[in-house]
């Protein structure tokens, strides 16, 4: 009876080794997987409000809020966008110094939030393209620990800002 005992326990022991083995194993792929971030590439029409901001000093520039759509990975094709957004023409000679806040809603409660910060030259043309960096700060719903971060590149007539696009091409961890 004794050895009949021991076997199994040898063979349960065995049995739940390689079972929390494969788990773990299972665990770290998973991990591994998450950490290398999922294609975030979107683009966004939006029109935005320019007001002059009242820093004269250091900005000589605008504040600028705006709200529009969304559409691509991961968000799907019914996204929104918001942004607030500060854009100086002192800070940098010669550029706008822009620096924002982007809130891009996917549904069902779920958005991305992100910074970013672009610059473009100061020029007589009143189509701009600012271009620079974004960083994913967090979100809510399936976003709510969310990081990452990318490129951003814009097109702006100074003319006519009821019609802004942007796209964000980077990664979503």
């Amino acid at each position: 009876m004794r050895k009949a005992v021991r076997q199994w326990l040898a063979r349960s022991t065995g049995a739940t080794a390689a079972a929390l083995l494969l788990a773990g194993y299972t665990a770290g792929a998973t991990h591994a997987a998450d950490q290398h971030g999922h294609d975030m590439n979107i683009t966004a029409h939006f029109a935005a409000t320019v007001s002059a901001d009242p820093d004269t000093v250091t900005c000589g520039g605008f504040d600028v809020t705006a709200q529009g759509r969304a559409a691509g990975t991961p968000i799907g094709g019914n996204g929104t966008w918001q942004d607030q957004e500060k854009a100086c023409t002192l800070s940098l000679p010669g550029q706008y110094d822009i620096n924002g806040t982007a809130v891009i809603g996917a549904g069902a409660g779920n958005t991305i939030t992100l910074t970013y910060h672009l610059t473009a030259p100061l020029t007589e043309n009143p189509v701009v393209h600012p271009s620079g960096t974004y960083l994913v700060i967090g979100g809510t719903g399936a976003y709510a620990s969310a990081t990452g971060g990318g490129r951003m590149n814009s097109v702006v007539n100074l003319k006519d800002t009821s019609h802004v696009t942007a796209s964000l091409h980077g990664t979503l961890y």
